[in-house]
């Protein structure tokens, strides 16, 4: 490796692929850290903290920036990618993440919400931005004491008249304020940074090349403002057009718009010599009007897309332009006196001055192009004009043009990254407040009121559905109290603690529905004692057909109890083409039904895993008996908890295998109850294809029987666990019901956005709050119930032969058989036929086999095998006694 690297930096110049590894060395981390800041916003902070996440990135990169510039000597590869960064050239930036930004924001844009707004933005971005530009270069000439010229001072403020109100939008976007307030301060910004743009290009060429005569002044501008837009609306057409004869094609459709952005961007402004960025935002703006160019199945994926690639532009470029203004105002600071940080606070109330003086005017032509804001809206406008990323890199392509004076350079460096800093953190951080403190954060009492109603809806529906599950035997052991945590109840005042609204309490007020009231209303239904003791201890059974037992419509816990067949396998190879075929889809039904369980929230991913991974390597062998011993293989204990269960003699080890064991026997019913549900699919199969048996009914038949008698090997273990790890049980099943309620809610609240009784802010809160529940269901078990001393039941309280004895005699029994206790692994041998017995076992969970003359024989909970044996006059065991399914825990009784 170390040849390789030699030998590809002698070759290209080992300065220059030094410089570009240390760069992508930098840029690597500046991502994840970038990503690192989103997770401690969303997941600790729970999306608290005031300033938006574009803002802590600006901060982070500014950071670094000011912290490695007084790092004198730069003797590594990450010091040496950021001084590389800082020096970076503002053209490049311009044209790699201009086309992106400006791109996405037109084209993902909701054009039927914006329309309305085209005039309105129009008049801010046109007329407003010459208003602004008037207002800071007046201030310049006549504030600023470095005798700039008119020239230079209207070049000023066109750069800083370029807005980049992106920290504000994402914020009324996601605290629920007016759509229309938002699509208008968007819609202005692209606009604005065109116009602002056309006119910087104008001005500097003027100063540059020393022209100023009013007819260049006016044939740039015309060509500029007119040439972009109509090259805009030509590419336009010819996208939609191209768009409209492909047909579902997702690569060539999305990337097509990303090369197409990069092309009109840089044929307009090199090629053609008119505005970039208003072709970009027209074309972008007529293909958001015929969005569906884009074909139905390529839609949702274009969209994820683009949120990706701008999400990764965003932390790059706003990195990228904290670096540059921390080492932008520490490197004119040789230009720079005192006065001028003065000068760059009141330039910072000026430029909102000015932007209030263009609101103020144009409110009459704005109220008359149908526009009807109140007053706190209009102030939420007025504050939302931030500087960023577009003025820093127009001061940056200033700064090194040569052309122009060090000091006006430096002067106009420092002002400007001196304003984006002022406007995004003060701005940025403080809208969120100005938001709430007006009262934004809430809809309009319409809107108000039908949230509230779709909120009871979803609220009366999910109670109704809980009330059916608490009707279903299969939730008899259910903890219904635990269940109020996922509850819409619950729901909407987690929405209300991250939003600090007051929904939950309008909710509450809107009727007198009592939230537990089903909880209570239904009486907890569980297996009575009589329903257990029909099942026998002892279970002989024979091979039996396979429709002996018929499907009820609503199996219970009851119906799981039934004989287990014997399965006898035919040695003849008839047809095993047929029958390895016909197992593998069977197989392949099994896998189907596992995915569709993990979807509904049945199982979690780390079972989904083991169970497909079982079925894969059973279709290769075309064997489904592997696939159920493969899920076996995982009831075995592993070493580790085998080694602590030994030293249970401390109570602390006690505890901690306890908790071990627990998770096993967990992850043990949820391996065992995905394999029994698929039942339900086995039978739909043979039932709806009939078909399939007249190809060889002998081998269907017999891949069928196989397949019931392993899923009534699975409803017998069940029954064990069930009894013999109530807790665990009970947690398992209160964990299934509350998943099985979370995709209901889901289900709903999708719905009724689907409906449009639901607004996008609310749904995407809840939609993140069921989301979150969901997965930490998936990833974490149901807590234990309090007052619960331990989650696995001591061994001897299982035991009914010893409950009826006297305090004193069965404290003497515990003592005795504490000593006794062992576990056994699935398939253990604990007796060979006619060999001498030492050892009896009495059951304490578990189930135990014995074939007797081809006849199985289960041995369960409260019987001891090989006690016959042992007080015989042989000691011979008259059969092969094993462990069938599940782990045993026993007591060893010896001679």
């Amino acid at each position: 490796m170390t040849v390789i690297a030699n030998t590809t930096k002698d070759s290209h110049g080992g300065k220059e692929h030094g410089a570009t590894g240390t760069v992508i060395l930098f840029l690597s981390f500046a991502v994840l850290a970038g990503c690192l800041c989103k997770l401690i916003l969303s997941q600790i902070l729970k999306n608290k903290f005031p300033a938006p996440f574009t803002v802590i990135v600006l901060i982070f990169g500014f950071t670094i920036g000011i912290i490695v510039s007084y790092i004198p000597v730069m003797n590594n590869d990450f010091l040496l990618g950021e001084n590389e960064l800082k020096n970076i050239n503002p053209h490049l930036i311009y044209y790699i993440f201009l086309p992106l930004l400006i791109f996405d924001s037109a084209f993902n844009s909701r054009f039927h919400v914006i329309r309305p707004h085209i005039v309105s933005a129009i008049l801010l971005a046109g007329p407003g931005v010459l208003i602004s530009i008037a207002v800071v270069s007046t201030f310049a000439v006549f504030v600023f004491s470095y005798q700039w010229s008119w020239l230079v001072s209207i070049m000023f403020g066109s750069i800083l008249s370029a807005t980049d109100p992106v920290a504000v939008v994402a914020l009324l976007h996601e605290s629920g304020a007016s759509k229309s307030l938002a699509a208008l301060i968007d819609l202005e910004s692209l606009l604005n940074d065109g116009s602002a743009f056309v006119i910087f290009m104008v001005f500097r060429d003027i100063i540059v090349g020393g022209s100023d005569s009013a007819k260049k002044i006016i044939v740039d501008i015309a060509k500029f403002t007119i040439g972009g837009p109509l090259f805009g609306i030509v590419c336009g057409i010819a996208a939609v057009i191209f768009f409209n004869l492909v047909h579902n094609e997702l690569e060539v459709e999305i990337i097509s718009t990303f090369g197409l952005a990069y092309l009109v961007f840089y044929v307009a402004d090199v090629e053609l010599g008119v505005s970039a960025v208003l072709a970009l935002v027209v074309m972008g703006l007529f293909m958001a009007k015929n969005k569906y160019c884009i074909s139905s199945h390529v839609q949702i994926s274009m969209s994820n897309t683009w949120r990706i690639i701008i999400d990764f532009a965003n932390i790059l470029i706003f990195i990228i332009t904290g670096i540059i203004l921390a080492h932008s105002l520490i490197g004119t600071k040789a230009t720079i006196v005192a006065y001028d940080f003065g000068y760059s606070i009141l330039l910072y109330i000026v430029l909102h001055l000015g932007r209030m003086l263009s609101v103020v005017i144009f409110y009459p032509l704005m109220r008359w192009s149908g526009v009807r804001f109140s007053w706190k809206e209009h102030l939420v406008l007025v504050w939302s004009g931030l500087r960023g990323s577009m003025s820093v890199i127009l001061a940056l392509m200033v700064d090194s043009d040569e052309r122009i004076d060090l000091e006006t350079r430096h002067r106009y460096l420092f002002h400007i990254c001196m304003i984006s800093l002022l406007t995004l953190i003060i701005n940025g951080t403080s809208s969120k407040f100005l938001v709430r403190a007006l009262g934004l954060d809430h809809g309009t009492p319409e809107s108000e009121r039908i949230l509230l109603q779709a909120l009871e809806h979803m609220r009366r529906l999910t109670a109704n559905q809980l009330h059916r599950m608490k009707q279903e035997k299969q939730f008899s052991d259910v903890d219904w109290h635990m269940l109020d945590e996922y509850l819409p109840e619950k729901l909407v005042q987690e929405m209300d603690a991250e939003r600090q609204t007051s929904v939950h309490r309008r909710l509450s007020l809107l009727s007198d529905f009592d939230p537990n009231s089903l909880l209570t209303s239904v009486q907890h239904h569980s297996i009575v004692p009589t329903e257990l003791q029909q099942v026998p201890s002892i279970c002989e059974t024979d091979n039996i057909p396979i429709n002996v037992a018929p499907e009820d419509k609503n199996p219970t816990i009851k119906h799981l109890v039934l004989p287990l067949f014997g399965f006898l396998g035919d040695e003849k190879k008839e047809n095993v083409r047929f029958r390895d075929e016909l197992t593998n889809r069977f197989l392949t039904a099994f896998l189907v039904d596992y995915e569709k369980q993990w979807y509904r929230g049945m199982i979690r991913r780390r079972t989904l895993y083991i169970l497909i991974k079982s079925v894969e390597k059973a279709k290769h062998q075309h064997s489904l008996k592997l696939h159920w011993d493969l899920i076996v293989e995982h009831f075995r204990l592993s070493k580790w908890l085998r080694t602590l269960i030994r030293f249970d003699c401390v109570d602390y080890i006690t505890n901690q295998s306890n908790k071990l064991l627990f998770d096993h026997i967990f992850l043990t019913i949820e391996l065992v109850l995905a394999f029994h549900s698929v039942r339900t699919r086995m039978n739909k199969i043979q039932q709806e294809f009939p078909e399939l048996a007249n190809i060889d009914r002998n081998i269907w038949n017999k891949v069928c029987e196989e397949t019931h008698f392993y899923h009534m090997t699975a409803s017998y273990i069940l029954l064990d666990l069930q009894q013999s790890y109530g807790l665990c049980w009970q947690i398992h099943m209160t964990k299934r019901c509350a998943q099985i309620l979370l995709k209901y809610e889901s289900k709903m609240i999708t719905q009724l956005y689907e409906t449009g009784m639901l607004g996008h802010t609310v749904y995407s809160h809840i939609s993140e709050l069921i989301e979150k529940k969901s997965l930490k269901l998936e990833y974490y078990r149901v807590s234990i119930p309090k007052g619960t001393s331990q989650p696995i039941e001591d061994a001897f309280n299982l035991l009914p032969l010893f409950q009826s004895l006297p305090s004193e005699e069965k404290a003497r029994w515990e003592r005795i058989l504490r000593t006794k206790r062992r576990w056994f692994q699935p398939n253990k041998v604990l007796l060979k036929k006619d060999k001498t017995v030492s050892t009896a076992y009495l059951i304490v969970r578990g189930i135990v086999e014995c074939n007797i003359d081809s006849v199985p024989i289960y041995y369960r909970s409260g019987n001891i095998v090989g006690i016959d044996a042992l007080f015989s006059q042989d000691n011979l065991s008259n059969g092969t006694y094993f462990v069938s399914g599940g782990l045993l825990e026993a007591y060893v009784i010896d001679n």
